[in-house]
Parts: C-alpha cells; structure tokens; sequence
C-alpha cells in the first residue's frame, strides 16, 4: 500500500509539472488567424465537392468555432463566416 501512495504521489508531481511547464508552445495570433482563414478556405472546399464528406465539414466547422473563440470574435461574426465561406461558388465566376 505504501508503494502504491509512492506511485501515486509521483503522478501527482508529474500532473502539476506538465501544468507548470506546458509541451505546447503559446501561438501567435497571426498564426491562429492564418488557420482559422485556412479552415474556411477548406470548408468551402468541402462544400463544393460531390462527395458525403459529412464528418469532415464537421470537423472543420467545430475547428473553425473554436478558433474563432480563441480570436475573440463573437459567435454570429464566427457563424457568418463560415455561412459565407459556405456559398457555392459558380464555376463561370456568375
């Protein structure tokens, strides 16, 4: 019992140490807004192509919110660039 307290107890240090000294670095916010950007970008990709890519779009819309969180925009501000990002785009440029 005593080793199993030991063990716990060094799992604790290492918790608080990966706490203290994070393995990511901090991002700049340029580079946040050149993915959140890239991501729209992907997005409308998905959206123009003919293929079920439901879990994709998805994946992208929910990485898209949280960088938008991230930025600090609003909700409807992060909402209304991905609903523009989403129009379909005319292949005569119409």
């Amino acid at each position: 019992m005593a080793s199993e307290q030991l063990g716990n107890s060094s799992n604790i240090k290492e918790l608080i140490e990966s706490y203290t000294a994070p393995k990511e670095r901090m991002r700049h916010v340029q580079e946040i807004d050149a993915r959140y950007k890239l991501r729209l970008n992907q997005y409308k990709e998905l959206n123009m192509s003919r293929s079920d890519n439901r879990d994709q779009r998805l994946m992208i819309y929910t990485e898209i919110k949280t960088l938008g969180w991230v930025l600090g925009k609003k909700e409807k501000a992060v909402i209304k660039d991905i609903t523009e990002a989403s129009k379909m785009v005319s292949p005569l440029g119409l």
